[in-house]
Protein backbone atom coordinates (compact mmCIF):
# COMPACT_ATOMS: atom_id res chain seq x y z
CA UNK A 1 0.00 0.00 0.00
CA UNK A 2 1.26 3.45 -0.88
CA UNK A 3 1.60 6.05 1.84
CA UNK A 4 3.57 9.15 2.75
CA UNK A 5 6.10 8.99 5.58
CA UNK A 6 5.51 11.93 7.90
CA UNK A 7 7.73 12.81 10.85
CA UNK A 8 6.63 15.11 13.67
CA UNK A 9 8.02 15.40 17.16
CA UNK A 10 10.47 12.56 16.57
CA UNK A 11 7.70 10.12 15.66
CA UNK A 12 7.03 8.55 12.27
CA UNK A 13 3.53 8.36 10.84
CA UNK A 14 2.13 6.83 7.66
CA UNK A 15 -0.36 9.02 5.80
CA UNK A 16 -2.90 7.79 3.27
CA UNK A 17 -6.39 8.82 2.28
CA UNK A 18 -8.85 6.03 1.54
CA UNK A 19 -12.27 6.46 -0.03
CA UNK A 20 -13.85 6.15 3.41
CA UNK A 21 -11.59 8.81 4.92
CA UNK A 22 -12.09 11.13 1.93
CA UNK A 23 -15.89 10.91 2.25
CA UNK A 24 -15.65 11.69 5.97
CA UNK A 25 -13.22 14.53 5.24
CA UNK A 26 -15.60 16.02 2.67
CA UNK A 27 -18.36 15.97 5.30
CA UNK A 28 -16.07 17.69 7.81
CA UNK A 29 -14.68 20.43 5.56
CA UNK A 30 -17.68 20.86 3.28
CA UNK A 31 -15.83 20.40 -0.01
CA UNK A 32 -13.66 18.10 -2.08
CA UNK A 33 -10.09 17.88 -0.72
CA UNK A 34 -8.74 19.51 -3.88
CA UNK A 35 -10.95 22.55 -3.30
CA UNK A 36 -8.99 23.53 -0.17
CA UNK A 37 -6.46 25.17 -2.46
CA UNK A 38 -9.09 27.44 -4.02
CA UNK A 39 -7.63 29.45 -6.86
CA UNK A 40 -4.14 29.13 -5.42
CA UNK A 41 -3.92 32.65 -4.02
CA UNK A 42 -4.62 31.81 -0.36
CA UNK A 43 -3.40 29.22 2.10
CA UNK A 44 -5.99 26.72 3.32
CA UNK A 45 -7.24 27.29 6.86
CA UNK A 46 -5.40 25.54 9.69
CA UNK A 47 -8.66 23.83 10.64
CA UNK A 48 -8.76 22.28 7.18
CA UNK A 49 -5.10 21.27 7.20
CA UNK A 50 -5.52 19.47 10.52
CA UNK A 51 -8.72 17.82 9.25
CA UNK A 52 -6.81 16.45 6.24
CA UNK A 53 -3.99 15.28 8.50
CA UNK A 54 -6.46 13.55 10.81
CA UNK A 55 -8.25 11.86 7.90
CA UNK A 56 -4.95 10.68 6.44
CA UNK A 57 -3.90 9.08 9.73
CA UNK A 58 -7.01 6.93 10.07
CA UNK A 59 -6.11 4.10 7.66
CA UNK A 60 -2.66 3.21 8.98
CA UNK A 61 -2.32 4.88 12.39
CA UNK A 62 -5.25 3.47 14.34
CA UNK A 63 -6.61 5.27 17.38
CA UNK A 64 -5.34 8.77 16.57
CA UNK A 65 -8.00 11.31 17.53
CA UNK A 66 -8.57 14.79 16.18
CA UNK A 67 -6.98 16.17 19.36
CA UNK A 68 -3.93 13.97 18.71
CA UNK A 69 -3.81 15.40 15.20
CA UNK A 70 -3.62 18.94 16.58
CA UNK A 71 -0.68 17.86 18.74
CA UNK A 72 1.02 16.15 15.79
CA UNK A 73 0.59 19.28 13.67
CA UNK A 74 2.00 21.43 16.50
CA UNK A 75 4.98 19.06 16.78
CA UNK A 76 5.54 19.32 13.01
CA UNK A 77 5.66 23.11 13.25
CA UNK A 78 7.85 22.94 16.39
CA UNK A 79 10.30 20.81 14.41
CA UNK A 80 10.94 23.91 12.28
CA UNK A 81 8.53 23.20 9.43
CA UNK A 82 6.14 25.78 8.03
CA UNK A 83 2.63 25.75 6.64
CA UNK A 84 4.04 25.82 3.12
CA UNK A 85 6.13 22.73 3.96
CA UNK A 86 2.90 20.98 4.91
CA UNK A 87 1.35 21.88 1.55
CA UNK A 88 4.12 19.85 -0.11
CA UNK A 89 3.20 16.92 2.18
CA UNK A 90 -0.44 17.28 1.08
CA UNK A 91 0.53 17.19 -2.59
CA UNK A 92 2.44 13.93 -2.04
CA UNK A 93 -0.46 12.56 0.03
CA UNK A 94 -2.92 13.39 -2.74
CA UNK A 95 -0.67 11.65 -5.26
CA UNK A 96 -0.28 8.39 -3.33
CA UNK A 97 -4.01 8.41 -2.55
CA UNK A 98 -5.00 8.78 -6.20
CA UNK A 99 -6.57 12.23 -5.85
CA UNK A 100 -4.10 13.79 -8.26
CA UNK A 101 -1.99 11.95 -10.82
CA UNK A 102 1.64 11.12 -10.14
CA UNK A 103 4.11 12.44 -12.65
CA UNK A 104 5.31 9.83 -15.09
CA UNK A 105 8.92 9.91 -16.29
Amino acid sequence: MNYVDFCAGGKEYKLRLTTRSIVQLEKNIGCNPLAIFGDGTKMPQITTLVAVLHASLQALEHGITLNDSYDIFDAYLADGHSLTDFIAVLVELYKVSGIIPEEKN
